[in-house]
């Protein structure tokens, strides 16, 4: 089915855009920006700034649940 085998490339291929984009940029950028001033050798692929990215990005989540809770009565 060349239908099929068209929308599974597709499909695919914007998958891979969504991962490359949360993966690298928000979590892997994050991480490397807290990471770059106290360590300026840090591999931008390294573990250590997977890590830190997604603790970052994990207290940016519970900063916001928190200040809902907060403001939201009952």
């Amino acid at each position: 089915m060349p239908l099929a085998d068209i929308a599974s490339g597709l499909f695919e291929g914007l998958a891979r855009l969504v991962v490359e984009i949360v993966f690298e940029l928000l979590i892997k950028g994050a991480g490397f920006v807290i990471v770059r001033p106290l360590y300026p050798r840090a591999n931008p692929d390294g573990a250590l700034v997977v890590v830190v990215g997604l603790a970052f990005w994990a207290g940016v989540i519970a900063f916001c649940v928190f200040a809902y809770r907060a403001q939201v009565p009952g």
